[in-house]
C-alpha cells in the first residue's frame, strides 16, 4: 500500500474505493478485472497498481478498511452503551446503513469476501473474519442482559440465527440490485421487534 493514495483528495479516494468494492462484489476475486476497477475510479490501471500494489494488495486493503469503517460507525452509534440487545441490533443496523450511504458496495464486498475460496486471499480474510466476530460477540454477551431472555432458548442459537438471517437478508437485496438504505432500516427493524417478541419473556 503505497502512502500517496491518502494525499489524493477525499473525494478521488472514496471513488476509487467504492470502484473497487463494485467490482469486487459483483466478481469472484480471480475474475475480477482490475481495468474495470480502474475505468470506473477514473484513474489509469498503472496508478491503480502503484497505490496497491497488487490485485491482493488491493482487496485486503477494501477487507481491513470495510471492517475499520463498521468499528467507527459502530462506535458513533453508541451500538455497545445499552444492555439491551435488540437496542444493539437496531443501533448496528443504522450504524451500518449510514456507511451504505457513502459507500454502496461494502456490504455485499465483504460477504462476497467472507466466501471467497482463491488461495490467495482466502486465510488471510478467515482468519481476521474470525478473531473480528469471536471479539464483537464476546463484547456483546458481556455487555448484553440475559435475564429477561426466555429460559428455554439457548442465547449463542438466537444470536447465530439472527445474525445468519440478516446477512441472508442482505444477500437477497444485493442480488435484486435493490439497495435503499431507509427500506432496509425499515424493514430489518420490523424483524428486530419479531425476534425481541419470540425470545425474551416481555414478549
Amino acid at each position: 500500500m503505497n502512502d500517496k493514495f491518502f494525499k489524493l483528495p477525499l473525494e478521488k479516494q472514496q471513488r476509487i474505493i467504492n470502484a473497487a468494492y463494485k467490482v469486487f462484489s459483483q466478481n469472484s476475486y480471480k475474475k475480477a478485472p482490475m481495468s474495470e476497477i480502474a475505468e470506473e475510479g477514473g484513474i489509469s490501471k498503472a496508478l491503480l497498481f502503484h497505490y496497491f500494489g497488487n490485485k491482493k494488495g488491493l482487496y485486503l486493503y477494501l477487507w481491513i478498511n470495510a471492517m475499520e469503517m463498521t468499528r467507527k460507525a459502530v462506535r458513533e452509534y453508541k451500538t455497545l452503551e445499552t444492555n439491551d440487545f435488540f437496542e444493539m441490533l437496531k443501533r448496528s443496523l443504522l450504524s451500518k446503513c449510514s456507511l451504505m450511504r457513502d459507500y454502496p458496495h461494502m456490504y455485499a464486498f465483504s460477504l462476497r469476501a467472507y466466501y471467497e475460496t482463491d488461495s490467495e486471499i482466502k486465510n488471510a480474510i478467515q482468519d481476521n473474519y474470525s478473531d473480528v466476530s469471536k471479539a464483537s460477540e464476546k463484547i456483546v454477551f458481556e455487555k448484553m442482559d440475559t435475564s429477561w431472555f426466555r429460559q428455554d432458548i439457548d442465547l449463542k442459537t438466537i444470536y447465530d440465527e439472527i445474525f445468519y438471517a440478516i446477512d441472508g437478508y442482505m444477500l437477497k437485496k444485493y442480488r435484486s440490485n435493490i439497495i435503499v438504505p431507509n427500506e432496509i432500516e425499515q424493514e430489518i427493524i420490523v424483524l428486530i421487534d419479531f425476534w425481541k417478541k419470540v425470545y425474551t419473556q416481555e414478549g
